[in-house]
């Protein structure tokens, strides 16, 4: 009986190990890379396109007539369809334009490297193309500082910002990571750095996001697609560096006073990546006044998360800015926020 139990458990430990190198090695020969042109199918179906800005070729989405809405998406493998969402219910009201700015999505390798300013570079150039004089911005997470490097090359171009999650302060440095991602990061460091399996986008979406919250498949499938791109996580990793060198030897935030459009920033109270409050950020705008709408159980994708409510009040916003007209004037006694903010939830493992 013993032995027959033996020779059971060695059998299912040998087919576990090879299941395991079944796909690990795949994985680490590159084997497992997203294809480019089925992503292309699946991601950039009509009316995408591709736009070539200074040798990059630049994947653009536009919807929707009206006043033109340029919507920035963050990282951790996402792309312009992280604005789903929030893109369907404003494009009957608006110009809706969206785009991978790169190293992100399926906008092409950039020759002169991955930074937010280059970034923010390519997207003026890309809008100069475009001929959108004068546009709204929308922007989330690090797209949030490649919005701001668009508007200090050309302030007269922005008619009014509103921000979701905007790291102008350095992300915190000692907040608890799940378990989980934190071994799953610490594998593929050490022995698979060039791929990531979708189930790792699984936790990282449930994990920041608001407590209960159930993303649907379309987010980790989209991450896992776009991080396992050709070169995707060796040009992400590259952009991820320089921000952390920028954070460690700049004032990265003091490019909020370069501000003068109006701005909305929807604080998320579940957030964990970026988790200091409104009340910093608000101070970073010292040009402008700034309207906060907070949401007290809401994690890191409020777009996904709230969608309508997100939208209303992205609505609510534009429509009391004259989009049209002259810039704002700065307010007498510089900015100005919502009444003192709710005490913030215990604070929950994040990425």
């Amino acid at each position: 009986m013993i032995k027959t139990l033996v020779r059971a458990v060695g059998l299912v430990l040998l087919l576990a190990v090879l299941a395991f190198l079944g796909w690990f090695i795949p994985a680490r020969m590159g084997w497992l890379a997203s294809d480019r042109e089925e992503m292309i199918a699946r991601y950039a179906d009509a009316p995408s396109r591709f736009i070539e800005v200074d040798g990059v070729p630049m994947h653009v989405r536009i919807e929707g007539k009206g006043f033109p809405v340029v919507m920035f998406h963050g990282t951790t493998g996402v792309n312009l369809r992280e604005w789903d969402p929030l893109a369907d219910r404003l494009k009957n009201e608006y110009m809706v334009v969206r785009m991978d700015w790169p190293p992100y999505g399926l906008t092409g390798e950039n020759p002169r490297g991955y930074t937010t300013p280059e970034a923010g570079r390519l997207v003026n150039r890309l809008l100069d193309q475009l001929k959108l004089d004068r546009v709204a911005v929308v922007a989330t997470s690090n797209g949030s500082n490649v919005a701001l490097e668009v508007n200090k090359a050309n302030p007269g171009r922005i008619a009014a910002m509103a921000f979701s999650i905007i790291p102008l302060e350095r992300p915190s440095q000692t907040r608890e990571v799940d378990w989980k991602l934190r071994w799953a990061l610490a594998f593929h460091k050490a022995a698979l750095p060039d791929y990531r399996p979708k189930i790792f986008y699984e936790w990282m979406y449930k994990d920041t996001g608001h407590r209960g919250w159930n993303p649907p498949d379309f987010l980790p499938q989209m991450s896992f697609d776009m991080i396992n791109l050709p070169n995707a996580i060796q040009n992400q990793n590259a952009f991820v560096a320089d921000n952390t060198r920028l954070f460690k030897t700049t004032d990265v935030g003091a490019i909020a006073a370069e501000v003068k459009a109006p701005v909305l920033l929807q604080w998320c109270w579940e957030d964990t990546v970026i988790s200091q409050g409104p009340g910093a950020t608000v101070r970073r705008f010292t040009n402008t006044d700034v309207k906060v709408v907070e949401y007290q159980h809401v994690g890191h994708w409020p777009m996904w998360e709230i969608p309508d409510q997100f939208a209303d009040d992205i609505r609510t916003f534009l429509k009391s800015v004259d989009l049209e007209g002259s810039r704002a004037p700065v307010a007498a006694n510089g900015p100005q926020a919502s009444a003192q903010p709710p005490a913030q939830p215990t604070a929950r493992p994040g990425v």
